[in-house]
């Protein structure tokens, strides 16, 4: 069935009034009433677009997550170019912006916040089947900077690109664990100058100060 653009409308207000209330009260506090009230429409409307509360919770918590992570997305675009105009300096500074951004995302007040959110998307297989194919356009993008980053010599060619993306994002994510310890309660300007150390070829620039 082909969705009319009214329909594509008032499923896109019921998510973006779902992902308000989310961030407001949890998931576990959502109620499909309220949604609809917020939405001004009936709940059997609701219903008619979602299968479960589940399946909305988890589309609202993807609105979330990408809100979250627009500003990385900036980031992105802008080392994506630097790279395309071999402009050195701006890549770096990108780099930099980017793991600082990344590592105080655990670090906020609910820091367990972002796990609840996977979790919600991962109730529901369909969002999380099409959550991890938006991941991966992300991944994908990363992996190509860093390879394309290690073609004009600006960071090691040792390093396996696929490794160290999966690996930077793992630790972005799973750092709120960390966050709690009283010996690695890292810095994101400590998390950055350590990232820079290992991904500089040799005689490559320190890191600009803080």
């Amino acid at each position: 069935m082909i969705e009319s653009s009214g329909d594509a409308f008032t499923r896109k207000k019921i998510v973006n009034v779902a992902s308000i209330l989310v961030r407001q009260s949890g998931s576990q506090e959502l109620e499909l009433a309220d949604v609809a009230k917020g939405a001004n429409i009936d709940l059997t409307t609701v219903e008619h677009f979602f299968e479960s509360r589940t399946q909305l919770i988890a589309e609202a918590q993807m609105a979330n997550y990408f809100a979250m992570v627009e500003a990385h997305h900036l980031v992105l675009a802008r080392i994506e170019s630097a790279v395309a105009d071999e402009d050195e300096p701006s890549f770096w500074a990108g780099i930099e912006e980017n793991m600082e951004m990344a590592w105080q995302s655990g670090q906020i007040d609910n820091k367990w916040g972002i796990v609840n959110l996977l979790q919600d998307v991962w109730n529901d297989p369909f969002s999380q089947r099409h959550f991890c194919d938006l991941l991966d356009i992300q991944f994908d993008r990363w992996i190509t900077v860093v390879e394309n980053a290690q073609a004009l010599g600006w960071m090691d060619q040792e390093l396996d690109a696929k490794a160290l993306t999966a690996v930077i994002w793992s630790a972005s994510v799973g750092q709120v664990i960390t966050a709690g310890s009283t010996l690695l309660n890292l810095s994101p300007q400590e998390v950055r100058d350590f990232y820079l150390k290992i991904v500089r070829g040799p005689g490559k620039l320190e890191p600009s100060p803080s």
